[in-house]
């Protein structure tokens, strides 16, 4: 029995109320799947995860002291 047919079952068992529920859900899922792509995070969220997409060594608390002191002085 394919996965289609399983979840078919399950709904055929469901109140109306429910299943109207389950519905109204799926639409959502669906509409959020073909919505545009949103836009991308700015200010401090947009920072989340910068360090790991830099790929650089390790570096010490004074290095990076050191770079923003040279950005103070730009």
């Amino acid at each position: 029995m394919s996965t289609i047919d399983l979840a078919i079952q399950r709904v055929a068992g469901l109140d109306e109320q429910l299943a109207s529920k389950l519905l109204a859900w799926l639409d959502s899922q669906q509409a959020a799947k073909t919505a545009a792509p949103q836009e991308r995070p700015l200010g401090a969220q947009a920072m989340i995860g910068f360090a790991a997409l830099g790929a650089r060594a390790p570096r010490t608390t004074a290095d990076w002291m050191r770079e923003l002191r040279e950005g103070d002085e730009d």
